[in-house]
């Protein structure tokens, strides 16, 4: 029997290259998409990718946002994973360079797939903060109970604000988008939208330890490394647990389609990486490869994600994370010197 072949984009990214690389461990075929040749050839070439080199195929889609960007890329493919979305960043033009990518990025992967007849199943990459209202995010919110399925409404409009603000913007506009095609396109397919809290976890893409304070991962690495961060919610997701409920969420008997889905973690702070610091990285401590000392201040919300543990079963905790992080940044501090 033919092995199904899934289309993922953003592979290069945090989340996308360990859905990747998950995906290939389960026995998929995968296509992804890359903006650049060398991007593929990089991520055929990475030791987590070689094993099942013969699985791994890269195209090159230089803007996807272009109507019928991916028309001539689907052929044959039984599932999409689309995970390639702007991530928080300054901009001068956000319009151009985060909203706009975020939702035509997504809705021209939602046309194209619609005229592919061998399409069964997208499962795309949403967030926690399209679902979370600002004021419960910088505030905190144990009142309110929010489920995957909370909107934020009215939807946002320019002028946009920080990049943080932009960030939220965009996923909101997104998810906003994809269920307006649902209902006004009725599709073939079906869609899963994974709703992740700031995703925690080693980016195995890096190279050296100083990278490992970009993106989501900051939050825990700050207060191991004396930094102080502005306050952020206690919403994490480890990234084990983002990459298989992807990968799970193509199993049409065991998901139902057009659904959202939170992944959650056990209630947590994130200066409790401090003390998991100590308990398991004592030496570090110690000798001063981990001063700690910094702080990320966190903020409360309460989440119902119920439906994705009665299907999952539990997920992974904070400290699970951490320490796998902790054991990524003294590994490259030690190679690199």
């Amino acid at each position: 029997m033919a092995v199904d072949l899934v289309f993922i984009t953003g592979a290069t990214g945090h989340v996308g290259f360990a859905v990747l690389t998950d995906l290939l461990k389960a026995g998929y075929r995968v296509r992804a998409s890359v903006r650049k040749a060398a991007q593929g050839d990089m991520l055929k070439g990475h030791a987590f990718v070689q094993p099942f080199a013969e699985n791994f195929e890269s195209v090159v889609v230089p803007d996807g946002t272009v109507e019928g960007a991916f028309d001539k890329i689907l052929d044959g493919v039984t599932y999409i994973e689309h995970i390639a979305s702007p991530p928080p960043q300054p901009s001068e033009d956000p319009e151009n360079d985060v909203i706009i990518p975020a939702v035509k990025g997504t809705t021209s992967m939602l046309y194209s797939a619609a005229k592919v007849p061998s399409v069964r199943r997208i499962v795309i990459t949403s967030s926690g903060v399209a679902v979370i209202p600002t004021h419960a995010l910088v505030n905190g919110d144990e009142q309110n109970t929010y489920t995957p399925n909370s909107r934020v409404r009215p939807l946002p409009t320019a002028p946009w604000g920080p990049p943080f603000f932009v960030y939220q913007c965009s996923k909101i506009l997104a998810l906003d988008a994809i269920e307006k095609f649902i209902v006004e396109q009725k599709p073939k397919f079906t869609i899963v939208n994974i709703v992740p809290g700031f995703v925690i976890g080693p980016n195995m893409l890096d190279t050296r330890p100083e990278q490992m304070l970009l993106g989501s991962n900051r939050g825990a690495m700050a207060p191991l490394l004396g930094l102080t961060e502005s306050p952020r919610p206690t919403v994490i997701s480890t990234l084990k647990d983002v990459a298989r409920v992807h990968v799970g969420c193509l199993d049409e008997n065991k998901v139902v389609g057009n659904k959202s889905f939170f992944v959650p973690s056990p209630k947590m702070a994130h200066d409790d990486a401090k003390s998991i610091a100590e308990k398991h990285f004592p030496a570090a401590v110690k000798d001063g490869r981990l001063p700690l000392g910094g702080t990320t201040p966190s903020v409360y919300l309460s989440l119902d994600s119920s439906e994705t543990t009665e299907i999952f079963g539990e997920m992974g905790t904070y400290e699970d994370a951490v320490k796998e992080l902790i054991e990524q940044y003294l590994a490259l501090k030690e190679k690199t010197g």
